[in-house]
């Protein structure tokens, strides 16, 4: 799921904390984006659009 940050964000799961900056525009897991946005710290985003080997957006 893809996401933008508005604030910083730790996501601490056993064994590891994976930190985000504000303005980050990511994809992370459902459960990751689920806990941000709960949080009131990320937004649900559209994924950003892939270029083709000519050079042109899909």
């Amino acid at each position: 799921m893809h996401v933008v940050f508005t604030e910083n964000f730790n996501w601490v799961q056993p064994g590891f904390t994976v930190a985000y900056k504000a303005g980050h525009h990511v994809n992370v897991t459902r459960a990751c984006a689920d806990e941000a946005q709960a949080a009131g710290k990320a937004v649900k985003a559209t994924a950003p659009k892939r270029e083709r080997a000519d050079g042109k957006k899909t």
